[in-house]
This record gives C-alpha cells, structure tokens and sequence, in this order.
C-alpha cells in the first residue's frame, strides 16, 4: 500500500512539474506561526540572553556576542514565509560550529534559539541592538544596518529558496524549454506564478543609483508619472562554462563580454544604509517586490527595494578566536545540560 501512495505521488508531481517547483519555492499552506516553547523560556534565563541584553565586559565574550549577533544580521534578509527553516550563509555556518561550538557550548543551539526569540517576538529585540550599536566600533563583522532592519519588524521574503539563479532555472524549463503545447501561454503563466514576490537576491554588482523623474506616457488617457524615486542599478554575472578549467585564463583577442543580468531597482526613501557612500562594484544584497521582467529575464524590475552589503562569507569567514569563546563564561549550556544530543529548536507543534 505504501509503495502504491509513493508511486502516485511521483506521478502527480511528473504531471505537473511547475507546479511542484512552485510549492517547492513558496510551500502550501499559511506562514508558520512561531509559539513560545519550553527551550524559549530557557533561554530567556540562560547567561547567553542576559549578555545579548545587558552586554558584556569580557573581550572573549564580546567576540561571543558579537559573532552570534553578525550572523542574526545576515540572516534577516532572508527570514521567509514558507516554513519554520531560516538560511545561514554556508561559510557561516561553518564557522559557528568550528569558531562558537566548544563541547560545553552548543552555538548552533543558542543561534536558534535567537532566530526563534526574534520571530515569537515578530523583530530583534531593543536591547539586543543597543548591544550591537556597542560592540560594533570594536567588531568589524558586525551589520548594524541589517540589525536595524528586523528590529524594525520582521518582514519576511516569500521563500529563501527563490533566488535568482534559481529563477533564471526555472524560466529556462518552464518558458524557454516549453513545449509547443504549452509556448503560446508559458510566459504569461509564469508571470502569474512568480511575479509579485517579495524577494531576496544576493551576489548583485551595484553600478550606480541615483534620482530618477519617470517619463511621461504618451496618449490622452495615459496614467499620470509616478513620483520620482532614487533608482539604482545593479547586474548579475551568469557562469560562464567557457571559464571553467586549467585553460580559463587564457583569453586572447578582444575579452568578451560577460553574460548578465539587469536589474532595475526602485528603491525606498528610507535605507538601512549610507547609499552616498557605497562605491561603484560593490557586492550588494537587494531585498524588494520583484515588479516586472523583459528579454527573457535577462532585465528585471524590483520595487520597494532596499539595498544591503553582501559580503563574500568564503573569503574571510572569521568571527572569533576559539580560544577566546573557550575561556568566555557565557558558553555554557544552560539550555539542555551536558546531554550528548541535543534538540533542535525547529519543527515542534506551531
């Protein structure tokens, strides 16, 4: 009987494969409501809480502090709607189980737990960014401005997996790669499908930003212009499978251009950080209401944008001296004890 419901389930979602991705990306059902738990309480009394509230005068546990907070803050932009999970940048992650993890000091649990306070609570506690406002002259790492963002109120993407890599897979397979059967409405399907979301895209070039006045639209009962708006512009590079192997860097003749992706961003008027000060070429995070798209996906339109720092986790992922976190009394499990397997702080009863 279970290998027949398995064997039905397959086939359903061979029928109809846009729509399984469509559920992979945004779930089915309501947004998860986070409800205060027993590990919740713990941790509103645990050494860890009390240090992120009131801070700390110990370097080693400000390192601590410090680290557990940047990587809150990177996470933020990407708290979605879809399930009770949250993203951690994978160089991140690492580093809180190899730099923040000691025998006695789970870290990965008491990151949870914040993620998990923070969502119960629907934004960062005060305090815990006054902490941050603190510790960040001395704490290079730490994005204030990302804090600042979910202390404001959560305000969650529609799903972390629907990056744009993954969006440019799915019009490739559901448009591009469409049948003649399905040609004539693929594209206006797909905009019924993913137009409209809240998104979260990482690894953008900003090239420029500045005030722009929209055109007036020609034709008597054409829509008055929108008001102007401080715009930016930022691009996407594409992976080159010429690129790839021993002999990539040997270019000769005139360098190609690289394949890419436009993106228009329409930005709010309050940001979360300094716009006049970000340089050309910068590697930004764009969280906004993905509006529109032309050519193919190769231009894209997003509103009620704001614009963040996205840094490249693989190539300086260090938060704290291990030695330092070891010797800080803060980490210390006071949430489970010594136990040699510990809880997680997601998937119970919602």
């Amino acid at each position: 009987m279970r290998s027949r419901a398995l064997l039905a389930l397959s086939l359903s979602l061979l029928s109809s494969p846009a729509l399984a991705q469509k559920e992979f990306f945004f779930g089915t059902g309501e947004p998860p409501v986070f409800r205060e738990a027993d590990m919740d309480k713990r941790f509103l009394r645990s050494r860890v809480y009390q240090a992120l509230t009131s801070g700390t005068s110990d370097p080693g546990c400000a390192q601590l502090v410090g680290a557990l907070l940047t990587v809150v803050g990177e996470s933020a932009p990407f708290l979605h709607k879809r399930d009770e999970n949250f993203f951690v940048d994978p160089a991140l992650l690492q580093t809180v189980n190899t730099q923040l993890s000691t025998p006695r000091f789970p870290a990965s649990m008491f990151l949870v737990s914040m993620m998990r306070r923070v969502l119960i609570d629907k934004k960062l506690p005060a305090e815990w960014l006054q902490t941050a406002v603190a510790l960040a002259p001395y704490y290079p790492p730490l994005d204030v401005g990302k804090l600042r963002f979910v202390a404001d109120g959560v305000n969650p993407v529609d799903s972390f997996f629907f990056t744009l890599p993954a969006m440019l897979e799915r019009y490739d397979v559901e448009v591009l790669k469409a049948n003649t059967t399905a040609a004539s409405v693929a594209d206006a399907k797909f905009r019924d499908d993913y137009l409209d979301k809240e998104v979260g895209f990482g690894g953008l070039e900003f090239v420029d930003a500045k005030l722009e006045k929209p055109k007036k639209k020609k034709g008597r009962n054409a829509p008055p212009p929108e008001p102007p708006a401080l715009v930016a512009r930022l691009v996407y590079y594409l992976p080159d499978p010429t690129q790839d192997g021993l002999l990539s860097g040997l270019n000769y003749g005139k360098p190609k251009s690289r394949p890419a992706v436009t993106i228009t961003a329409r930005l709010k008027d309050a940001q979360y950080m300094d716009l006049a000060t970000l340089p050309k070429g910068t590697r930004v995070l764009l969280r906004g209401r993905f509006w529109e798209y032309r050519k193919a996906l190769k231009e894209l339109e997003v509103r009620d944008a704001l614009l963040f720092q996205d840094r490249d986790w693989t190539q300086n992922a260090a938060l704290a001296d291990p030695a330092a976190v070891a010797a800080c009394p803060l980490a210390f499990n006071d949430l489970t004890g010594t136990a040699p397997v510990q809880p997680g702080g997601f998937g119970g009863k919602r």
